[in-house]
């Protein structure tokens, strides 16, 4: 790795561990908010009449 003794590059490899997890938690998060978003859309849409049954007078 580069570092000048084994207790750095432990300490480095601890901090990118730690940095890594965050990184993942925030991706995790905007997935699950996207992923919401979209049920949430599908529901709405699912909702709405096919075709011309909501336009057509009879």
């Amino acid at each position: 790795m580069g570092h000048s003794t084994a207790r750095a590059a432990l300490i480095y490899q601890h901090a990118s561990a730690d940095r890594d997890r965050l990184i993942a938690d925030a991706l995790s998060g905007l997935v699950d908010k996207a992923r919401k978003k979209a049920r949430k859309a599908k529901k709405k849409q699912d909702r709405r009449p096919k075709g011309h049954e909501g336009d057509t007078a009879d």
